[in-house]
């Protein structure tokens, strides 16, 4: 029997498709469960972030494969296509929380005394954007009664100059290293800037009166991402040295800031576990805020995590200003007293080993990286 010329251009057309799936497939089965691995490597602590991504490719990789193999039902193809569809679950598994069904961790309010309410702005400007008044534009329209712009250097410090009227109390720190942070507040603000892991990266720690005289410690953060020549060990230890301050406190806390990480990822739930903190996002929407340059490629960056103290009024991400990150504005409700302790004084001891061996791993890096550039 004779083949002919077209029968061959199939023939070989399927079998070089098939072998570029099977590539793929072990590509996403691999990527899927390697950050089960407890590393701070960069490009593995990296797959934490596209997800959905991967899960969404995994899909159409599945369906490919199935329809291509002559014999999906036999052989190396029956344990190609259950793994991946583990993979691609397991992907899936990471975000259902962030769905309307699962519970919430923060409830819901709808009447909240306007002496107990908080409204907070997270906008990471992007340094060299220079869409100045369109910020300011968002700024007044959200109206938030504190607003934390993260990547900010001194020409952003001179731009906000027309919103300080309208919050008296500042704190802040240029830098041309995309880590510069300044905070807005029109309730009276007290706090200071702290470099907890790296000398050029700040943070904000400080106290809030809201207007019925009680005081919330408010955390405001920009951690250094996982990047190439950057592991994700100094990140991780900040988060977790946060986390066990919010925990000592024992008071009503915020934190608010880009954290260059995603709220499903293990260091957020150590974060979480370490803090006694809640995610807002839970039970409610991704409200994905990282890429808003790319439609496909958008993730959570951008959070509030809050303590036990408060109700959630609403969220909601904001237009775009010129930065690859959206605006994220949190209304929120003190429905408990704000001196009371509502959480345990320590985290369970899984989660303090865990802690521990985080910070570590963290301060490790950060002396590693001090001697490269000395």
């Amino acid at each position: 029997m004779t083949t002919t010329s077209s029968e061959w251009g199939t023939t070989g057309w399927r079998r070089g498709l098939r072998g570029l799936l099977l590539v793929l497939a072990l590509i996403l089965i691999v990527g899927a469960f390697l950050p089960l691995r407890q590393t701070d490597l960069w490009w593995v602590r990296m797959l934490d972030f596209p997800r959905l991504q991967l899960a969404g490719i995994g899909i159409i990789v599945f369906l490919l494969y199935y329809v291509s193999e002559p014999h999906p039902g036999r052989g190396r193809s029956v344990w190609i296509l259950s793994m991946l569809g583990i993979a691609t679950v397991w992907q899936l598994v990471h975000t259902i929380r962030y769905l309307p069904f699962w519970p919430r961790e923060i409830a819901s309010v709808d009447g909240c005394p306007a002496e107990q309410r908080l409204s907070l702005l997270g906008v990471n400007v992007l340094t060299p954007n220079d869409r100045y008044q369109d910020t300011l534009d968002m700024i007044g329209r959200a109206d938030a009664d504190v607003v934390l712009l993260t990547e900010s250097d001194r020409m952003w410090e001179a731009a906000m100059h027309p919103i300080h009227d309208k919050y008296p109390y500042r704190l802040g720190r240029p830098l041309d290293n995309l880590y510069g942070m300044h905070l807005y507040s029109r309730l009276p603000f007290t706090g200071e800037l702290l470099a907890r892991v790296q000398p050029d990266i700040p943070s904000i720690k400080g106290q809030l009166t809201l207007r019925n005289g009680q005081k919330v410690t408010l955390h405001g953060l920009h951690p250094e991402p996982p990047q190439p020549g950057d592991n994700a060990g100094e990140r991780d230890a900040e988060l977790i040295l946060v986390g066990r301050e919010v925990r000592d406190d024992g008071g009503a806390a915020l934190v608010l800031g880009d954290l260059n990480d995603v709220a499903w990822s293990p260091t957020s739930r150590l974060f979480l576990e370490a803090s006694g903190m809640n995610d807002p996002r839970v039970g409610r929407r991704l409200l994905s805020t990282f890429n808003a340059k790319w439609p496909l490629m958008r993730w959570p960056l951008d959070h509030l995590f809050a303590s036990p103290h408060f109700s959630l009024i609403e969220m909601k991400r904001m237009e775009k200003i010129g930065s690859d990150h959206f605006p994220v504005l949190f209304h929120l409700c003190l429905t408990d007293n704000a001196e009371e302790r509502l959480v345990a004084p320590e985290a369970p001891d899984d989660t303090e080993e865990e802690a521990s061996e985080q910070l570590r791993e963290g301060a490790t890096e950060a002396v590693i990286e001090r001697r490269g550039k000395n």
